[in-house]
C-alpha cells in the first residue's frame, strides 16, 4: 500500500510539471528567426543637374541644354535579417542588388532656331527651321547596404519603418541620345512652298563616365503582412548622388543624376 502511495504521488509530480512546460509552451511561443528574400521594383523620378552645354558641337552657342528629367525604372532582389529579439522585430539589415536606370531627358534652353540659313540636298534656304533634343540613357548595377527600424514591434516586420544607407552603382550604360530636325523649303517647290523635312538621329558614349556612382539612400516604408510568412512592403525615398555621372568632360560639367523613387517589396519570411 505505501509503495502505491509513492508511486501515485510521483505520477500526480511528473503530470504537474509537463502540464507547466506545457502551459508555459502556449502562453510564450518562441518564433525563430531567419531572414527575408524576395523581389522588388518600382520607378525613379529622375533629375539632373549640370551646367548649360551645347548639344551640337559645330553650334556652341545657338543650341544648348541644361538640367532635365525623366521617368525611369529601377527592380532586383532585397534580403532582410532581423536583429533582436525574435518576438519583437524592430531592426533589420537590408541588402538589395538592382537595376537601377537613371535615364531621362536634358531641359533645351535654346534648343530651337527659325529664318536659319541651311543647306539640304545641296539647296541652300535662308528660312528653314533646325530642333535639337538630347537625351541620357544611364543605368547602373546598384549594390545597396541599409538599416532599417520598424516603429512597431511584431514577430514577423510590420507597419510603418524608416530605412538609411549606402548605394554603390557599377556603370552598366552611358550615352548621349541626340535629335536633330531640319525643315527647309525643297529646291523642287511649287508654288505652294513645299516643306522638306530631314531627322537625324545619333547614339554616342558618354565621353569619361565615370565606373562608379556612390550615393545615399532614404526612404519610408509600410510592411503590410498578408500571413506570417509573406511581407509586402511599399516604399518612397530619395537618392542623393555623391558623384557626378561625367567628372572630367568639357560637354558636360556638375552633371548630378538624383531621383525620387516609389516602388514595392515582396519578400519570403525563411524562418531558421
Amino acid at each position: 500500500m505505501r509503495n502505491r502511495l509513492i508511486l501515485l504521488a510521483s505520477a500526480f509530480a511528473v503530470l504537474a510539471i509537463a502540464g507547466r512546460a506545457s502551459a508555459q509552451g502556449v502562453l510564450t511561443p518562441q518564433v525563430q528567426a531567419g531572414f527575408l528574400v524576395g523581389p522588388v521594383g518600382g520607378i525613379n523620378l529622375v533629375a539632373y543637374n549640370s551646367d548649360a552645354f551645347p548639344i551640337l558641337n559645330s553650334e556652341p552657342t545657338c543650341f544648348q541644354a541644361q538640367n532635365g528629367s525623366g521617368v525611369a525604372p529601377w527592380g532586383g532582389l532585397s534580403v532582410e535579417f532581423p536583429l533582436g529579439n525574435a518576438n519583437e522585430l524592430q531592426n533589420f539589415i537590408v541588402g538589395e542588388v538592382l537595376y537601377d536606370s537613371k535615364s531621362s531627358k536634358f531641359t533645351s534652353l535654346n534648343g530651337a532656331t527659325a529664318s536659319t540659313p541651311t543647306k539640304l540636298n545641296g539647296f541652300v534656304d535662308q528660312n528653314s527651321s533646325v530642333t535639337t533634343a538630347l537625351d541620357a540613357s544611364l543605368s547602373y548595377l546598384v549594390i545597396n547596404l541599409g538599416y532599417k527600424y520598424n516603429f512597431t514591434p511584431g514577430p514577423s516586420p510590420v507597419g510603418p519603418g524608416i530605412q538609411v544607407g549606402p548605394s554603390v552603382g557599377i556603370k552598366m550604360a552611358a550615352n548621349f541620345n541626340k535629335t536633330v530636325t531640319v525643315k527647309a523649303i525643297s529646291p523642287t517647290a511649287t508654288a505652294d512652298n513645299q516643306e522638306s523635312e530631314v531627322t537625324v538621329t545619333s547614339s554616342t558614349a558618354v565621353p569619361n563616365a565615370q565606373s562608379l556612382r556612390l550615393a545615399l539612400r532614404a526612404q519610408a516604408t509600410y510592411d503590410v503582412s498578408f500571413s506570417p510568412d509573406w511581407i509586402a512592403t511599399p516604399t518612397v525615398g530619395y537618392d542623393f548622388p555623391i558623384t557626378k555621372v561625367d567628372n572630367a568632360t568639357a560637354t558636360v560639367t556638375n552633371w548630378h543624376a538624383s531621383s525620387v523613387f516609389a516602388g514595392i517589396y515582396f519578400r519570403y519570411f525563411i524562418r531558421g
